[in-house]
């Protein structure tokens, strides 16, 4: 499905007392709504989630990962290949689920490297190229600041490419029939908002999986975005990890589900010498689960 194109929020110091009551009967209103409209499309997945895992497995490659990065606050240079705070933290990363709703969307963790330094660090800190974190711009963020990075080497097996765009042709295929029923358009005008319908090319459900704000829906409306519906079937399916595009640099980011080593050849490691102090410098099939 499509998100909302706007932020539905509301200061409410900009609203009289008496506005503030109907307001949030509005607000509650919309959630509800939301959660419903979300059940709508998880059921109409469902019934094609095999063939919906099958069309993304099909498109995964084995993938060689040379002089790849990962940045980590300073506070855990010592477990830089845990992927525990991926889950621990709301509302988790663009291709894994956090501490959402876990009754209703089942955690899985997600470690997430970059192709280079820079990007790694643009994507931890969600900074675009001419924003700054406390007074450092992006580029000096490369060298200077209060986190820790790493060298990753690593060879996966099944790696979903979302760098080409026909990797989701088959499973936009399977979805590309599914449509919005009139009552769920009806109860939208209701609540005077734009309704949420089916992706209707190839291009809008890219589009859909690399927004800017795509922490919009498990923020406000307490259900995982596109790109984490997406990653929760790829998980599924056993693919280890999946290849996409930074939004902040263009370059290759990548985001890797240590669960799926399991009866796997895949592993990465940390390349090169660290402190004595690090906890476990290789993910493989003998020790992904220190790491989740």
């Amino acid at each position: 499905m499509s998100q909302y194109d706007v932020s539905i929020f509301c200061l409410f110091d900009t609203l009289p007392p008496r506005a503030i009551k109907k307001w949030l009967k509005l607000h509650a209103g919309l959630i509800d709504y939301t959660s419903e409209h979300f059940g709508f499309f998880a059921h109409q997945r469902s019934k094609l989630y095999e063939q919906l895992k099958s069309a993304l497995l099909i498109q995964a490659m084995p993938y060689e990962l040379r002089n790849w990065r990962r940045v980590v606050d300073h506070q855990f240079s010592n477990t830089p290949l845990s992927a525990l705070g991926s889950i621990k933290h709301f509302p988790g990363g663009r291709f894994n689920i956090g501490d959402i709703d876990p009754s209703r969307f089942p955690q899985f963790a997600g470690l997430y490297i970059a192709e280079d330094t820079s990007t790694a660090l643009r994507e931890v800190f969600s900074l675009d190229p001419d924003q700054s974190n406390n007074g450092l711009s992006s580029a000096e963020l490369n060298v200077a600041g209060n986190f820790s990075h790493f060298i990753i080497d690593g060879s996966l097996t099944t790696v979903l490419d979302l760098t080409k765009q026909e990797s989701l042709s088959n499973f936009f295929d399977l979805i590309s029939d599914i449509v919005l029923p009139t009552y769920y358009i009806k109860r939208a005008a209701k609540i005077k908002i734009p309704p949420m319908r089916p992706v209707r090319s190839l291009k809008e459900l890219r589009d859909t999986l690399f927004r800017e704000d795509w922490r919009l829906m498990p923020m406000q409306f307490d259900v995982p975005a596109n790109s984490q519906v997406l990653g929760q079937i790829a998980y599924a399916a056993g693919i280890e990890g999946i290849l996409f595009p930074s939004v902040k640099t263009d370059k290759k980011t990548l985001v890797i589900y240590p669960n799926n080593f399991n009866d796997s050849d895949a592993y990465i490691e940390i390349k090169g010498n660290v402190s004595a102090s690090v906890i476990n410098r290789r993910i493989d099939s003998s020790t992904f689960k220190e790491f989740i």
